[in-house]
């Protein structure tokens, strides 16, 4: 039960963390060179902004992990890799044709947190493939941890080199 109200501590800092962005980005007093309002202006606030996100749901796996009965044991996993590839293609595709054709882009107009969901949501989506291949061989609770560490270094790599690159 401990490990749970964590996780959901977790979740309710992503949410918190989200809100004061949000805030912080609607009281600013000065705009972008590039006329652009966003609530990160540079790219280590950026890459700052995922890093965050990304060690809640490192905190997550890791508290789910430490459970007496934890998720990350069930036969699922095997096959996680394929699904989560087949899951964020398919959201990628319905957020493409979303925003193009659909009322995906006037969601957003209407509800600028809408952003923050899409954003934590696709990051999840990389995690969580990150993980589930790393921990597709794993069976034991330490090999189960030293997983999501992995993960959550080659996540974090990944992000680093794509801010660099970009």
């Amino acid at each position: 039960m401990k490990w749970s109200i964590y996780q959901i501590l977790m979740i309710s800092l992503i949410v918190v963390s989200m809100w004061s962005l949000e805030y912080i980005s609607g009281n600013k007093t000065t705009q972008p060179l590039s006329g652009e309002w966003t609530a990160v202006n540079s790219a280590y606030g950026t890459f700052f902004i995922v890093a965050l996100v990304l060690t809640f749901f490192y905190l997550i796996f890791l508290f789910e992990a430490k459970k007496e009965k934890s998720f990350l044991n069930h036969p699922i996993w095997a096959i996680m890799p394929k699904i989560s590839v087949i899951v964020g293609v398919s959201s990628i595709i319905l957020f493409i044709i979303g925003g193009t054709l659909g009322p995906v882009m006037t969601w957003v107009e209407q509800w600028r947190s809408l952003v923050y969901v899409f954003f934590i949501y696709f990051l999840f989506l990389i995690f969580l493939f990150i993980f589930s291949m790393e921990n597709k061989n794993q069976s034991s609770y330490q090999q189960s941890k030293k997983s999501i560490h992995f993960s959550f270094v080659w996540t974090l790599l990944l992000f680093f080199v794509l801010f660099l690159l970009f």
